[in-house]
């Protein structure tokens, strides 16, 4: 039940997101330096990615995943899309295939694949928290 608990935290979510490798044609590195190099520019997937990423900890220091309101479930829900909408917008965007090789090597499919089970779960498990909600009322 544990391994459960820490699967479903925002910030085990958060980790993995940030963690997840990008091979380049000249440079590679963490999603987290593809965010950080976008954020004073204005890129959008690096807005979507500190938009996510703040909504997952805001809620998580605010509602503490307490089953008692409906709406930190929803937060999680949109923080997860957010987050999952900034990785979509990073490769669509990208005109030049400059990072496809990504999709092409081991070592980051395997993380990227990570964060894909893990946001599944996460996914799974807030909307069985909006469910249970609904029942209980």
């Amino acid at each position: 039940m544990k391994k459960i608990k820490i699967i479903t935290q925002p910030v085990t979510l958060i980790i993995c997101f940030l963690l997840i490798l990008i091979s380049g044609e000249h440079l590679g590195g963490f999603y987290l330096l593809y965010i950080l190099l976008g954020l004073p520019h204005g890129e959008i997937h690096s807005v979507l990615a500190a938009a996510g990423i703040g909504i997952l900890i805001f809620n998580q220091i605010k509602y503490k995943n307490e089953s008692n309101y409906l709406v930190a479930p929803l937060l999680n829900i949109s923080g997860l899309l957010l987050l999952i909408l900034s990785l979509f917008l990073f490769f669509h965007n990208d005109r030049n295939h400059y990072n496809y090789s990504t999709f092409y090597q081991t070592v980051p499919l395997i993380i990227f694949g990570l964060f894909n089970l893990l946001a599944i779960v996460f996914l799974l498990t807030n909307l069985s928290k909006i469910k249970l909600r609904q029942i209980a009322t």
